[in-house]
């Protein structure tokens, strides 16, 4: 089996800090939050960070508004369950958010490692100040 990229590393622990931060950030007090899509409530750890958009591209891997809790079965069995995700979105976030997201979808993104390793160190501080109840 072919070793990881260094990029590959980063990029994934970017992206397990940044799901793991968006989770608790939308939780309880005891760790509960419900999925964005169909209600169930969970422990963040249950739920998984869903895009708005499929795809994960690089341009709208890290957007917040694009990224929401969800539970597996909606996340992934229901491919998103946009039927739920993107009314729900349009409410909440605007016609011009969403619009904001497609055309950012579309465009290209990449990170140099050096961007990578600034979100590590930014989420890992946003998760301790979850931790501490900042």
């Amino acid at each position: 089996m072919a070793k990881k990229s260094e990029y590959k590393k980063l990029k994934d622990k970017a992206w397990t800090l940044f799901s793991k931060y968006l989770r608790m950030k939308y939780s309880d007090a005891n760790g509960y939050c419900e999925c964005y899509t169909c209600g169930d409530r969970k422990h963040y750890k249950e739920l998984q960070a869903g895009h708005l958009l499929d795809g994960r591209a690089n341009s709208i891997l890290f957007e917040w508004s694009g990224v929401k809790p969800q539970c597996k079965k909606c996340n992934l069995f229901l491919s998103g369950n946009k039927e739920n995700y993107i009314p729900k979105f349009i409410r909440e976030h605007g016609e011009e958010e969403f619009s904001r997201l497609k055309r950012l979808k579309s465009t290209t993104g990449k990170f140099s490692n050096s961007d990578l390793e600034d979100k590590i160190a930014l989420y890992k501080e946003k998760i301790k100040e979850l931790e501490k109840g900042e």
